[in-house]
């Protein structure tokens, strides 16, 4: 056998370093940030301006496992040096939340190119004339980038299968149309960092280990 090669772990390349999926979180509890500048006149009116920032929060709860099932977290969690490097979390699909489109093995793909802040994305290969072919809350990545983006309102599909998606923040980065939305069907890789830089752990009486741990979106080092 060949001894191992730990490079990975100090690669520019976050996406070789996989927080451990071996023990599932029983609940997940995710939130939105987005910041907005706030100000008050003096007619008591306020005014509000978006700073376009946009970041997703997970946090993990885990049942209780025994100390060989938990290891492998307390491994990853000092392989990262605490929030020191960034790493791909693969978020369960069942967070998107979509009957529509928790099984969809279709591929969608980006119907031109569109520039960065650009909210709307005219997307193929939904079904044909729907009234509601993706959902509002949806969760949807585009292949040349990290961000994740969260769809703002529901949106209808053509005779065709096309679908304007609206989604919030605008685009980080530009699409084309050689460009595709994650699979509705897997996972969602998340590029994450660990959102403190302390690992905490409890154990009771029968040995058995529980935590719960939480991450901020890193859409870019």
């Amino acid at each position: 056998m060949a001894i191992t090669d730990y490079s990975y772990l100090d690669s520019s390349d976050a996406s070789l370093r996989v927080y451990p999926t071996t023990t599932k979180p029983t609940k997940i509890t995710m939130s939105v940030e987005m910041p907005t500048l706030t100000s008050t006149t003096n007619a008591l009116t306020t005014q509000r301006r978006s700073l376009g920032a946009h970041r997703i929060s997970l946090e993990y709860t885990y049942p209780p496992m025994e100390a060989e099932e938990m290891q492998p977290f307390i491994a990853f969690f000092n392989a990262m040096q605490g929030q020191g490097k960034a790493f791909k979390l693969n978020v369960p699909k069942e967070l998107i939340n979509d009957s529509t489109h928790i099984a969809d093995s279709s591929t969608h793909t980006s119907t031109g190119s569109y520039s960065v802040g650009t909210r709307e994305v005219t997307v193929s290969g939904f079904g044909n004339s729907l009234t509601t072919a993706i959902k509002g809350g949806n969760l949807v990545q585009f292949s040349n980038h990290d961000k994740i983006y969260v769809i703002s309102a529901d949106g209808g599909s053509d005779g065709s299968g096309n679908c304007k998606i609206r989604f919030e923040p605008g685009l980080l980065t530009a699409i084309t149309s050689s460009h595709t939305l994650n699979s509705f069907d897997d996972d969602i890789p998340l590029h994450a960092i660990f959102a403190k830089s302390e690992f905490r752990f409890d154990v009771n009486s029968a040995l058995l280990y529980g935590f719960k741990i939480n991450f901020i979106e890193q859409w870019n080092d």
